[in-house]
């Protein structure tokens, strides 16, 4: 997440302070910072914090980085319709005898919680000449930033189909990084009636796909510019959705990256947030007792607070 110098001074005027948004509004407001309090407002609010200084040090929260791509089909030559073995020799070559293999279209991405949106799509003359390896390479630069990676079937898709890529054009591997695939945590978590991001989203009122055809992506291959300006638009609005699903989903998700490890904090270790709540309540396991906290910011349980009691009783009765 990208914060302006500005929006970092005011996150740091109030960090002492016990005013609300509200409050902070009104100061701002005076002082014709108004615009900038909205850019806050809008990456605090989207961490559900009413009042965030002090539960959360967004200023070094590891970079999460939200990412959706979009690949053409392979034009392949087949005896029949139907469900069959299609191999390699049945890929069709243009005119010019290269391969009309799968490539990279367009990806989108954000950093969880900045308000821009970042994308590339390729030009006419790329699509037409199937050369992806432009918009592989800025791709490339993101993931070589991020410390956590979320998309949706993105262990299976998005990012084994970028790293296909970037070995094809000869680049190194970017730097390690975690992922999160919603798709997993939907299959693992809940039962919905789908697991496809567009019956999620739907489902849970959040930010919908825009309506597509698959003519749209022969229209892309073709390099038509406004078939490439809207494939564009409807990868953004994928972005949108998916960031909006992983906020809905995250305190569902057991094996979130340890956000607290990445900070070197003692804060919650799925949102960075430190308001972390007593509950009153307990984890048993067969040797150890833990006290269940809940994240305010998160809304995710904690087991924490280790209390070793049944190990201590069984020293007390051995050393009797």
């Amino acid at each position: 997440m990208k914060w302006t110098n500005q929006e970092v001074k005011i996150l740091k005027q109030y960090s002492t302070t016990a005013k609300t948004m509200s409050d902070i509004h009104n100061d701002l407001a005076a002082f014709g910072y108004d615009r900038t309090y909205k850019a806050v407002t809008r990456k605090i609010e989207s961490m559900r914090l009413n009042k965030p200084f002090k539960k959360m040090n967004v200023v070094n929260l590891p970079k999460i980085l939200i990412l959706d791509i979009e690949t053409t089909p392979i034009a392949v030559w087949a005896w029949s319709l139907g469900k069959q073995y299609v191999g390699p020799m049945s890929i069709m070559k243009d005119k010019n005898n290269k391969s009309m293999d799968w490539y990279v279209l367009s990806w989108s991405a954000k950093w969880l919680y900045d308000d821009k949106v970042l994308s590339d799509v390729v030009t006419p003359k790329e699509a037409r000449d199937r050369d992806d390896k432009r918009i592989i390479d800025s791709v490339w630069k993101l993931l070589d930033q991020a410390d956590i990676v979320i998309a949706h079937n993105g262990d299976k898709f998005d990012l084994r189909k970028l790293k296909a890529r970037f070995i094809a054009n000869e680049m190194i591997p970017p730097m390690p990084y975690k992922t999160i695939d919603t798709l997993k945590v939907a299959r693992k978590e809940f039962a919905f009636s789908s697991n496809k991001q567009d019956y999620i989203t739907k489902f849970l009122g959040l930010e919908e796909k825009l309506d597509t055809e698959f003519q749209l992506w022969l229209d892309c291959m073709n390099g038509d510019e406004k078939a490439l300006e809207r494939m564009e638009r409807y990868n953004k609005t994928d972005v949108i959705g998916l960031e909006e699903m992983y906020l809905k989903l995250r305190p569902y998700i057991k094996n979130h990256p340890n956000i607290a490890v990445m900070m070197d904090e003692n804060v919650c270790s799925v949102c960075g947030g430190d308001s972390l709540v007593e509950t009153g309540k307990f984890y048993h396991t067969g040797a150890s007792k833990y006290q269940i906290f809940y994240c305010e910011g998160c809304m995710s349980p904690h087991i924490r607070s280790k209390s070793n009691m049944l190990q201590t009783n069984v020293n007390t009765r051995s050393s009797s």
